[in-house]
């Protein structure tokens, strides 16, 4: 690369006429080693007059928000007091307004199935917090699944199966 016959001066172009090029550098050579290794990306939408502006080629961000669901723990609890989501995003930040955290079960008055996300509260360290005004003391089974997306639009998602009884004294 480039042929052999282009770096000695003996190649013929498409009109008879000889091509001289440059052999490759070092430099070069490795640049392409380099791209091949990381799968041969081409950015099409890369703006020359904008060039710290992320588009959907390359620098798209494809990683999912990191989202954990800290209370109430998996299995059973001894009371339900509130629900403790934590959640980031690095790439394109997250997309607060699709939160989605949704029970099986009633929560303070909201039906099993309606989004409580309106409900949370933000707290420091990336947390948001829903205390509830009446916890839940006694549930047998109930299911909370948490869901959010960062700015791009990858979806974290976290399903959760809890019981409450409370504890033998």
């Amino acid at each position: 690369m480039p042929p052999p016959e282009a770096v000695a001066g003996t190649y013929e172009g498409p009109g008879g006429q000889k091509i001289k090029v440059a052999p490759l550098t070092d430099e070069d050579k490795r640049t392409l080693a380099r791209w091949i290794d990381l799968g041969c990306p081409i950015d099409l939408d890369f703006d020359p007059a904008k060039p710290l502006a992320a588009g959907y080629g390359w620098m798209l961000d494809d990683s999912r928000p990191t989202l954990a669901l800290a209370e109430p723990r998996p299995g059973a609890n001894v009371a339900l007091s509130r629900i403790l989501v934590g959640m980031h995003d690095l790439g394109t930040g997250l997309d607060l307004n699709s939160l989605q955290v949704v029970a099986d079960f009633a929560i303070d008055g909201v039906e099993p199935g309606q989004n409580l996300a309106s409900k949370f509260k933000a707290l420091p360290g990336n947390r948001w917090e829903l205390k509830l005004q009446t916890p839940v003391t006694v549930l047998a089974q109930g299911k909370l699944t948490v869901s959010v997306k960062d700015r791009q639009g990858n979806t974290a998602q976290v399903e959760r199966v809890i019981s409450v009884a409370p504890q033998d004294k």
